[in-house]
């Protein structure tokens, strides 16, 4: 059986299962209005099992990767995006319109809306009546009950449309299709359902909506519920007593009770076709209309095919959704030619390029592969010709095993004569075929993607342009501030030169004053560090750095200072052996000084500072460790989740929060990491930098 399944659904293209040209029409429409909402296109296409099918299908592919867990059909549709949805949408309107067109086909298709919708809506309320944990997905299940038979009726070697199902029981039916297909319906739409990767639940459902109630009475409840779902649902000759004797036995469901989910069903489903124009006499005019549809999509209005890179995705990635979308192949590659290597490489942004041997791949324009064939010479190649299949290249033959596929088949993209790309499309036989007959629609779509890749480089080019515009601007900007900084700046040292004159020599004041003109210099120093790192984009080379040195010079400032004027004591715990290391002086100080007024505006009146320098040893590499340690009432653990990320201080307006995430950036840029311990016994903070002398 499931190698039947397989050759039925090879020679079926699942985006090619037949809707009622009603329901398109009603769906393009939507999807012409920009401010159309997902419940308007999920009110549509819920309502119709072959637009479900195409969604869970593209949904499940492997550019779009597996929505298995997505837990609502509303929610795969969102998952997808509206682009994608009108695409669909499209797609299978222009489709549509280019198969096969009879009375008899459209009668069959608007009763099997009719049974689908009513198997649906009535599972969906058993779901509810007998408490089922999931009322929407018993509504899909019952939709997609019966996909099978629409896979049969796209078969071109029996015209499966012509089967009066009115005329016939559903044994005679299922007798029919094996005697046609060698395969029932149920059995298929059970293995279409299980190769996407869909809930077990649903294609039980669907494999067993015809099974004898003996066989399933301990079976799932879904299965229970599309069972009796679809014998109420049956507007034939079988309608009699025994769905009711059903309900009785699989729910203990009274017949009056049952009567009322039909009937509602009934109303709920009339509704639903007068709101979509469906009736018997008008099918051949809604075909009309859909072709007014198809001709409207033809001159350009609303052409959704995704080739643009959105946010979230690049071009190839669009690329590779669009060749989905358009020509049913659920795996491509978009390959891209570089002319300064003379080599075709494939771009990380797209699915399946994460595998190691694409990602590596590099082959030569000159080389004996048939991508580089196709690209060098514009013409359309697949590895099934019989002029290719002898000579085929290793790299083609690894590229296929990679892909899981029979065979390739590369479309060339190229722009004024030159090579740009080359698509490299997983196939089977039948479907490089089917491609191969409708070469025109590939060559028009090599010209839509060649369009599209040259549209996305001339917007990536604006916004690099845009982008160094800004840095100009900004950089000018920054050098109009950095000159007025600098000025007060010069007028300040110049004053406290003057008082210093003023002075005694031994005055106690000198040392506060020459404390005032090292930290003017320090700002001076970093404005000019910012304007060097504006013009140039790196650092300025450190010298090396006394760091007990250091510490002990901003412990006498701190202690004249903020340890004074809160009465905290401060002790240093100095390693004499560290020696001068290669770290920025600025930077570092930057570092110790917010840590310690941080630790200052922790603690209370009369509390501890311990500042010490070690050495220390990790996984064989030599660091220099500061500690600053306090003992305040700790980090508050709201705080402490995002201690290093700017924030709005609670520090008042004098603060801005930045203190802890400035300290993190410094440490980062210098290579060396920070870590923090708290408690209600005090606050401590490591860091590390490189042993570097």
């Amino acid at each position: 059986m499931r190698e039947i399944a397989t050759k039925l659904l090879e020679e079926m293209e699942v985006n090619k299962l037949p809707s009622l040209p009603h329901i398109l029409i009603k769906l393009l429409s939507a999807c012409r209005d920009d401010n159309v909402s997902f419940d308007t296109v999920n009110e549509i296409i819920s309502r119709d099992a072959a637009l479900c099918a195409k969604v869970i299908s593209v949904a499940n592919s492997p550019v779009y990767c597996h929505t298995r867990n997505l837990t609502s059909f509303k929610h795969t549709l969102m998952y997808l995006g509206l682009d994608t949805i009108k695409s669909i949408a499209i797609t299978a309107s222009v489709q549509q319109f280019f198969s096969k067109y009879s009375t008899h086909k459209t009668r069959f298709l608007r009763d099997f809306w009719k049974h689908a919708l009513s198997c649906a809506v009535i599972a969906k309320s058993l779901a509810r009546l007998t408490s089922y944990k999931c009322a929407e997905e018993a509504y899909l299940a019952g939709l997609l009950h019966d996909i099978g038979k629409l896979v049969l009726e796209n078969n071109g070697n029996f015209d499966y449309s012509k089967i009066d199902q009115s005329e016939h029981s559903s044994e005679d039916i299922l007798a029919i299709e094996k005697q046609n297909f060698n395969i029932s319906h149920d059995e298929l739409g059970a293995f279409l359902l299980t190769k996407w990767d869909i809930v077990d639940a649903i294609s039980d459902a669907a494999k067993y909506h015809h099974a004898n109630i003996e066989d399933i009475q301990e079976a799932h409840q879904l299965t229970k519920i599309i069972n009796l779902a679809n014998k109420l649902a049956l507007n034939n000759t079988e309608q009699n007593s025994l769905p009711f004797e059903y309900a009785h036995r699989l729910f203990d469901i009274s017949e009056a009770l049952i009567s009322d989910i039909v009937n509602n069903a009934h109303e709920e489903v009339s509704k639903v076709a007068r709101s979509l124009n469906i009736d018997i006499g008008n099918d051949d005019i809604k075909q009309i209309e859909l072709a007014q549809e198809v001709r409207d999509i033809a001159y350009g209005e609303g052409s959704h095919l995704p080739l643009r890179a959105s946010a979230n995705s690049s071009i190839y990635s669009a690329i590779q959704k669009s060749t989905m979308l358009l020509l049913g192949v659920r795996k491509s590659i978009v390959f891209t030619y570089s002319v300064e290597t003379n080599s075709i490489t494939a771009p990380a942004e797209q699915a399946l390029v994460e595998n190691n041997f694409i990602s590596d791949l590099k082959v030569s324009l000159n080389s004996n592969s048939i991508l580089s064939k196709s690209l060098k010479n514009f013409s359309i190649l697949d590895s099934f010709s019989s002029s290719q299949k002898e000579k085929l290249a290793v790299v083609d033959q690894q590229l296929t095993g990679v892909l899981k596929s029979e065979g390739i088949l590369c479309i060339p993209v190229k722009q004024r004569n030159d090579p740009v790309a080359v698509i490299v499309c997983a196939v089977n036989h039948f479907k490089c075929t089917e491609l191969n007959k409708n070469r025109n629609l590939l060559i028009t779509f090599s010209g839509q993607v060649s369009n599209s890749i040259e549209e996305s480089e001339n917007r990536s080019q604006e916004a690099e342009q845009l982008l160094e515009d800004n840095k100009a601007a900004f950089r000018a900007k920054a050098r109009e501030i950095i000159h007025e900084t600098n000025n007060p700046l010069s007028v300040i040292k110049n004053y406290l030169h003057i008082l210093s004159q003023k002075l005694n020599d031994n005055d106690p004041v000198q040392n506060d004053i020459n404390v005032m003109k090292e930290e003017i210099d320090r700002v001076g120093s970093i404005i000019l560090r910012c304007a060097d790192e504006t013009e140039q984009g790196r650092e300025i080379p450190h010298k090396k750095l006394d760091l007990n040195e250091l510490i002990t010079e901003l412990n006498k400032v701190f202690e004249s200072s903020l340890f004074s004027t809160h009465n905290i004591k401060s002790t240093l715990d100095l390693n004499r052996a560290i020696k001068p290391i290669a770290l920025d002086k600025n930077s570092t100080k930057q570092i110790i000084t917010n840590l310690i007024k941080n630790a200052v505006e922790a603690i209370d009146s009369g509390g501890e500072i311990n500042i010490t320098t070690s050495i220390a040893n990790m996984n064989g590499d030599s660091f220099i460790e500061i500690e600053i340690k306090d003992n305040g009432p700790g980090i508050n653990e709201n705080i402490l989740k995002d201690l290093y990320s700017p924030v709005t201080s609670t520090k008042g307006k004098t603060h801005s929060g930045l203190g802890l995430s400035i300290v993190k950036n410094l440490i980062d840029k210098m290579n060396g990491s920070i870590a923090c311990r708290t408690g209600n016994k005090g606050t401590t903070f490591n860091i590390l930098f490189p042993k570097k002398y």
